[in-house]
């Protein structure tokens, strides 16, 4: 992994789209994971200012929340909507999502890992840092799941919005697993926003455990990992 600190979020988004713009200049039209949440916005909104690069560019969403539909606001549907497929004008042919709804995990679980495998690796992977060491909803636990799956989420995860506990059963979302993620050509590791500091300190112990899923980036090949120290 190699670790870039940098002294503003700002200075991280413009690293972040500069790193991507090099790559989709070589293959147009990589397949892109997108993360949502604030560490990613910068970094969109900097890509958005050359979007005629990113005319070929094939996107998969990372994640996505349970409980809630696609069409509420604070669903990375709606998120992504908003601030990368919107101002890069990204067609629905070049996008492929997923819905949560209960009764449709499954198939979704099973049609998400598939499409994966078949058109996988991701080229380029975007990860936040959750302030319990998770990436995407890979929540620390006794064991990691290496597919596309259904997490139950942690309490941390979901403080931001009380409407994820609101549904009949535990919170939850769905998720690229460990295998996706590891299996990709490029990871860009944002590591941004208030309360990281023990998250940050774990990850660079490198010391690699399940308690701390952002620590298995060690053992990635090609981690851009890029510390807004202004933050953190």
């Amino acid at each position: 992994m190699k670790v870039t600190y940098l002294d503003s979020y700002s200075a991280l988004s413009e690293k972040a789209a500069q790193l991507i713009a090099s790559d989709v200049q070589q293959n147009p039209a990589l397949l892109f994971c997108a993360a949502t949440g604030g560490s990613p916005t910068g970094m969109y909104a900097e890509m958005s200012k050359q979007k005629e690069l990113y005319s070929e560019m094939r996107v998969i969403k990372m994640d996505e929340w349970g409980i809630i539909p696609l069409s509420h606001p604070d669903s990375c549907e709606t998120y992504l909507e908003n601030h990368l497929l919107g101002p890069l004008e990204i067609t629905a042919d070049r996008y492929t999502t997923f819905d949560t709804a209960p009764d449709l995990v499954e198939t979704e679980c099973t049609r998400i890992s598939q499409f994966i495998h078949a058109n996988g690796p991701l080229d380029i992977c975007i990860l936040g840092l959750g302030k319990n060491g998770h990436i995407a909803f890979n929540e620390p636990a006794e064991t990691l799941n290496p597919d596309f799956h259904k997490a139950k989420l942690a309490e941390s995860t979901i403080a931001h919005d009380p409407a994820l506990s609101a549904g009949s059963e535990p919170a939850y979302g769905l998720c690229v697993g460990m295998e996706g993620i590891m299996q990709s050509k490029k990871i860009i590791f944002l590591v941004t926003g208030k309360g990281k500091q023990e998250a940050v300190k774990r990850i660079m112990e490198r010391r690699i455990g399940t308690d701390c899923p952002a620590s298995f980036l060690w053992m990635h090949p090609n981690v851009e990992c890029l510390i807004d120290t202004s933050a953190v």
